[in-house]
């Protein structure tokens, strides 16, 4: 059974989209990111006991992080982000992080984006960096005497750090994000995914056909070549390809 704060979440995401359908009319553009081994390849290929093997593991080589995004149209032109992962991670976020993400806004993404678009995408820690962080119960005490200063909140510097603690609760306002922040200094807006949802997001789907098509040229697995492929693969992905989704 799904959390009541999900399922709130939930009717807001729709009913967002369907005003965006009937009054506003923003674009609405899919936001994400996937990665890619130097090495995919397609699963299942016949060989003989006799013969070496034809493929290696996909999950070897270099591994290249992808951002991009994409209306019922098609992929935006000229918004493909693609570089070589530096960490040994086997999670890929570790790479994409908050300075890679809003250089790629700032450089690829907004650029080429429709006039007054509604950005759609996940609560990846990188889209949701905050930039009004407040003190927490952990930060030092005169941390938050600093904070309560600097907004000319009143307090008695005598107080204990839980009294001081629920001063800024009462008074820290509500969160304020990097990407949400840009998107609307130019007009756009976000609209965040549900958690646990990713079904909601057609590049998701996207990616799978992405990822198959590069396989099935990546015959020869040279490291060389993967960048190409991949870029040929997301070529290949027609609007008819986005409307099934």
């Amino acid at each position: 059974m799904e959390r009541s704060d999900i399922i709130v979440w939930c009717a807001k995401y729709i009913e967002k989209m369907r005003k965006n359908r009937t009054t506003k009319k923003r674009p609405v553009v899919f936001v994400d990111e996937t990665y890619i081994h130097s090495t995919y390849h397609s699963k299942s290929c016949w060989q003989s006991e006799e013969e070496p093997r034809l493929f290696t593991s996909d999950s070897v080589g270099s591994r290249w992080i992808i951002a991009h995004a994409g209306t019922e149209n098609g992929f935006i032109s000229n918004a493909l982000f693609i570089f070589k992962s530096q960490s040994k991670s086997s999670d890929y976020h570790d790479d994409m992080n908050s300075a890679n993400f809003l250089k790629w806004m700032n450089e690829k993404l907004i650029p080429n984006l429709p006039t007054r678009s509604l950005v759609v995408m996940d609560n990846a820690p990188y889209h949701c960096t905050q930039i009004n962080e407040a003190p927490t119960m952990s930060t030092l005490k005169d941390e938050m005497l600093n904070w309560l200063r600097e907004r000319g909140i009143y307090f008695e510097e005598s107080r204990i750090k839980p009294v001081l603690y629920n001063l800024i609760k009462q008074n820290k306002g509500p969160p304020t994000y990097a990407v949400n922040e840009l998107l609307k200094s130019h007009n756009h807006e976000v609209l965040k995914l549900l958690p646990y949802h990713c079904d909601l997001n057609p590049i998701e789907k996207i990616w799978s056909l992405v990822k198959r098509r590069m396989a099935e040229k990546n015959l020869e697995q040279y490291p060389k070549n993967s960048v190409k492929l991949t870029e040929d693969a997301l070529a290949s992905v027609t609007p008819e390809d986005w409307a099934i989704q």
